[in-house]
């Protein structure tokens, strides 16, 4: 993967990079489609994720809590060890008061419960892009 960000047409400033990391394919593929303003990368496990953070530094992350290789946990951990200056939002259908102390602990920027609407992804995904270029 390349280091170097692309600009789009109508901004001068680089177009921020996002990683999806999710085990289902179709949720994968439609985040990654509702955020095709920006260059988006995708995994499909925690262990790929991981592999890509190694060689890249996104300016966010968002990540499925459970999967079978890695979970978001594992993820959580990697960015902090890799010491990478990203945000993470974590989607989970398994919320809990425990999960969440967890993930915020780890260094996560915000927990979606799933099902979501992508409007409201959306709108997660550009505040946590606009507090990040001001950080």
């Amino acid at each position: 993967m390349s280091t170097q960000r692309r600009t789009t047409a109508d901004q001068q400033r680089p177009q921020a990079l996002i990683l999806v990391v999710d085990d289902e394919t179709m949720l994968r593929e439609l985040i990654a489609q509702a955020l095709n303003e920006f260059q988006v990368s995708t995994a499909g496990d925690g262990c790929e994720a991981v592999a890509l953070l190694q060689d890249q530094d996104f300016d966010l992350i968002i990540t499925d809590l459970m999967m079978p290789r890695g979970d978001g946990f594992f993820v959580l951990r990697a960015v902090r060890d890799l010491k990478r200056s990203s945000d993470v939002i974590v989607l989970t259908g398994y919320a809990s008061a425990e999960n969440e102390k967890l993930c915020r602990d780890l260094g996560c920027t915000d927990i979606m419960s799933k099902p979501f609407e992508v409007t409201q992804l959306r709108a997660q995904v550009n505040r946590c892009l606009q507090s990040h270029q001001h950080a």
